[in-house]
């Protein structure tokens, strides 16, 4: 059946036997019911390995220029072995990947050894954006590669799927950042120091998400963070224009510390006895010291999805991928989420976020300050043909600027996103 028709019916018809008696259907399980008085049976699935791809185009109306349409999209691979003692993830992307590999000490039951890969290389310049207009002084050419190794410590935790587990690791990270000027730049700008840079990565994942079958949360919680410290083996003074003195601060960035923390939960309405309504609650916040352009955050770090890694990286509602880059930030969102149909779940999400931003000054320098990011937003997640899914969103941040062309940058932008992945077998 054609997506938009299972999206009508569906829509319109809700069994009301499914509403109040029959459990929710989660990830990887078989589930059994009827669609129009016809049997429909889901069978099970190893959701421990997983081979993906997905691509999506988001669109901000008024936003960036070159960012108001932007494609995304990526390979993911999952494997699990099955006595849980191997472990493989990776998200490629061309430009950017990230790798890690967790294999156990048979004699150290729960230990494990860890390595890692990620890396962004795109041989273009990169500007950044203050109020939603770009700064094409500061433009320059910026990659990266680090692989990491260092020991981690899984547990198992209820309710007993595959990826329910405490993990904590501790990794060294040894990479290389280089750069190269670009011609858009402004003759004064100073481009930074290629560099050896090591950094300590401490990583903290706890997982007790049950998921349904489009692998959203449906109850139980999940939270972590990650600590940096990073080192430069050659770092001078860079920069120069646009921005407040970045160059007084060279000897500060050399040494630098950044931690990041998440909590989800995920459970019913109070009241309401049927699975198909639920809460979801999230916080994401991060915080550094003697961080720069190359070394801070950078939000927001995905659109949507819940899987064990991904939950991690904060979403921020209307703004570009990676177009805000603070040293602090703080964001929470509230998530009501609807079963209309085994696979078709409409949500509505509020969200309030405190986030560093650059904003311009009235002596025409730019400065970083905290600014509120109130936003709303609502989509709908279904499954589709060829064993994949799709998901639309709609939102508007209030406190994300918009260059409305020739004027001045109003505070408001609205955003879109279509989103499909497809799994293989």
């Amino acid at each position: 059946m054609p997506l938009a028709i299972c999206c009508f019916v569906s829509a319109l018809w809700i069994d009301p036997v499914r509403a109040q008696d029959q459990p929710a259907p989660l990830a990887g399980e078989e589930f059994h019911t009827e669609v129009l008085g016809e049997p429909v049976d889901v069978p099970p699935r190893d959701r421990k390995t997983v081979t993906a791809a997905s691509f999506g185009v988001q669109y901000l109306h008024d936003g960036p220029s070159f960012y108001q349409v932007l494609p995304f999209g990526a390979f993911y691979v999952w494997r699990h072995s099955g006595d849980y003692t191997e472990r493989f993830r990776g998200t490629f992307a061309v430009a950017v990947n990230d790798i890690a590999y967790n294999v156990g000490v048979r004699s150290l039951p729960g230990w494990e050894l860890r390595f890692t890969l990620n890396n962004m290389i795109i041989p273009l310049g990169r500007s950044e954006y203050v109020e939603g207009q770009i700064i094409r002084e500061v433009e320059v050419e910026w990659n990266y590669v680090f692989a990491g190794f260092g020991l981690a410590y899984r547990r198992l935790l209820s309710p007993g799927h595959q990826d329910n587990a405490f993990e904590l690791s501790l990794t060294y990270e040894p990479g290389y950042r280089w750069f190269r000027g670009s011609g858009d730049a402004s003759p004064n700008f100073v481009v930074p120091t290629d560099t050896y840079e090591g950094r300590v990565h401490l990583r903290l994942r706890t997982d007790a998400l049950e998921r349904n079958l489009m692998e959203l949360p449906h109850r139980g919680y999940a939270f972590g963070g990650d600590f940096f410290y990073g080192h430069r083996a050659k770092w001078g003074p860079w920069g120069g224009v646009s921005f407040v003195n970045p160059d007084l601060n060279a000897d500060r960035e050399r040494d630098y510390i950044m931690g990041s923390f998440y909590a989800i939960a995920a459970t019913g309405i109070p009241g309401i006895k049927s699975q198909r309504h639920r809460l979801i609650a999230s916080f994401y916040g991060g915080i550094g010291q003697d961080l720069d352009r190359f070394s801070a955050f950078r939000l927001p770090g995905r659109p949507t999805g819940y899987e064990w890694e991904s939950l991690s990286l904060p979403i921020l509602p209307s703004v570009a991928f990676n177009e805000l880059f603070p040293s602090r930030y703080a964001i929470v969102h509230a998530t009501y989420q609807f079963e209309a149909f085994f696979f078709l779940y409409p949500y509505i999400r509020g969200s309030y976020g405190l986030v560093e931003q650059p904003r311009f000054q009235s002596d025409g320098r730019i400065r970083k300050q905290m600014d509120p990011m109130p936003a709303v937003s609502a989509g709908v997640i279904s499954g589709a043909p060829w064993r994949s899914q799709i998901e639309i969103n709609y939102s508007y941040n209030f406190g994300i600027y918009s260059d409305r062309g020739g004027g001045p940058p109003i505070a408001g932008r609205h955003g879109f996103f279509i989103f499909w992945s497809k799994e293989f077998r």
